[in-house]
């Protein structure tokens, strides 16, 4: 389980880049001659990407979810006018 565990945090680290050189070096030299290790950390930029991608998307819906509160909302009504006229300068 440790060694699993600690897999983990080396490849995390690879992808990265927090390796040293001669350290990502030797990870990239393992990887070669380890099939299961390469899949292991092309599964694991997969997983990276795949959080940055939902992690943009919330972004994006809590950005939404704000804007959509102060100009449609009347109690914010001053505040959109606000807005609105220094975009009509």
């Amino acid at each position: 389980m440790r060694t699993s565990l600690n897999n983990i945090k080396e490849t995390d680290d690879y992808l990265l880049g927090l390796l040293s050189a001669p350290n990502a070096l030797v990870f990239e030299a393992r990887m070669l001659i380890d099939a299961q290790l390469q899949e292991q950390a092309a599964l694991h930029k997969q997983t990276h990407s795949l959080i940055q991608q939902y992690g943009r998307a919330r972004l994006r819906a809590d950005i939404e979810a704000v804007h959509t509160q102060l100009f449609n909302q009347p109690e914010h009504s001053s505040f959109r006018q606000r807005i609105l006229r220094l975009f009509k300068g």
